[in-house]
């Protein structure tokens, strides 16, 4: 396996992380533990989406490789709320990504992709509270900040913050457009349909010739229908060919443009839930409504997720993977601080259907609701929250209630959950 050898011309201090995270996920993709760097959530997701495929009997096998120029796109675009700062680092490789069933593989795909992060740090000369929730690094068991650094009471691991701290929250694999591909299957195509075009009408003039009356097969007659099919073989291939590409180009612009034309209800609703929480963003809400919609797809039953409040569609229950491609928020309603929100996801996602694997463009509906008098916590997760009531520390994810007071712990308070998905 080759572990791309990036460019990095700034920033070192995340395009480091950058690196071994890509090095981790190649890593897991082949079989390895979870990425050390992954996020408390990201871990989640990975995790259900092996159990899913494990129980498909699917395997992935997945290779990296140098492209001619990778460098680290860093900076630009980044978030934060008042201990966290998120920044998106993206980088480009080749992919080469294999998946079997029963040791024969079904499904093989080269592809040259950009694999963008999100990747949260500490915010310059900011310590988070001690009593902060966190998961252990090392066993996952929900515990705080301040018993990380003193030991871990389940496995007494010990950690540093530079140890707990940057983390990779998300990933957004997209492909790119290869061109000299794309010129060599140009050329492969133009030549295949001159080629058809001539041989179909060099037969049909000398079907022609031959119920017109024209009984001699001079050379003179056999050159001119030769020469004639090729003439006109070569235009009739020329024009198909160009009309195939216009319906190609056409077919492009479709899926490049998805969500594009609701950008502006997207930002009004995106502003009018900021007014409430100065510190919700658009990139934010990106990340967090894919986390959920993964967890749900890769989860048995996305009713015992305390982050989902309804069952999966049918039509989601057969995807092993899905990348975000656009969204849109449709509509919002905040009514006693409460906020639903309606938003659309367009997405590329690979199916498992009748034991072949098959790549999609799909479009989801998914209704969402959060309490927004509590402001935005980058650093949030489930996995380790701490009981307004106790105080206690615990995992979250499928129960209602915290194990030590049994205090009712109601999620919507604190991150947002799905309400629906079709």
């Amino acid at each position: 396996m080759n572990i791309p050898d990036f460019n990095i011309t700034e920033n070192s201090d995340l395009a480091e992380p950058y690196k071994a995270f890509v090095k981790q996920m190649a890593d897991w993709y082949n079989g390895g533990e979870l990425p050390e760097l992954a996020g408390q959530d990201l871990r989640f997701t990975l995790e259900m989406q092996r159990q899913k495929m494990q129980s498909l009997g699917l395997d992935m096998q997945c290779n990296l490789q140098n492209e001619k120029s990778n460098q680290i796109n860093v900076g630009g675009v980044s978030f934060s709320d008042r201990i966290f700062t998120n920044s998106i680092i993206g980088g480009n490789m080749n992919l080469t990504r294999s998946i079997g069933s029963n040791q024969n593989s079904i499904y093989k795909n080269t592809t040259d992709i950009s694999l963008s992060t999100v990747i949260q740090s500490l915010k310059t000369d900011t310590r988070p509270s001690s009593s902060m929730a966190l998961c252990c690094p090392h066993c996952g068991a929900p515990s705080t900040l301040g018993e990380l650094e003193s030991g871990c009471k389940y496995c007494d691991s010990h950690f540093l913050m530079s140890e707990l701290y940057p983390k990779v929250m998300n990933f957004f694999v997209t492909e790119n457009e290869d061109k000299a591909k794309r010129d060599e299957k140009n050329k492969r195509e133009l030549k295949t349909f001159i080629i058809a075009s001539s041989i179909l009408m060099i037969i049909l003039g000398m079907i022609f010739d031959l119920f017109s009356g024209q009984s001699q097969s001079t050379s003179m007659n056999i050159f001119s229908e030769i020469f004639g099919g090729l003439l006109c073989g070569g235009m009739i291939g020329g024009m198909l060919f160009v009309l195939k590409k216009l319906f190609e180009v056409f077919a492009l612009m479709g899926k490049d443009l998805r969500g594009g034309g609701k950008t502006a209800s997207t930002l009004f609703y995106a502003n009018k839930i900021k007014k409430n929480d100065p510190e919700f963003s658009s990139e934010y809400f990106r990340d967090k409504i894919m986390s959920l919609f993964r967890m749900a797809v890769y989860s048995k039953d996305a009713t015992e997720l305390a982050c989902c409040k309804c069952k999966c569609p049918e039509k989601a229950k057969d995807i092993i993977e899905a990348q975000l491609y656009n969204f849109n928020i449709n509509s919002c309603e905040i009514i006693d601080n409460i906020c639903d929100v309606e938003v659309t996801l367009y997405l590329d996602c690979l199916h498992y259907m009748d034991g072949k694997i098959k790549s999609k463009s799909d479009k989801f509906r998914m209704r969402m609701r959060k309490s927004i008098k509590n402001r935005t916590e980058l650093g949030f997760s489930f996995a380790a929250v701490s009981c307004p009531s106790c105080g206690a520390s615990f995992d979250a994810r499928n129960v209602k209630a915290c194990p030590y007071c049994n205090n009712v712990y109601i999620h919507e308070e604190h991150d947002w959950v799905i309400t629906d998905i079709r």
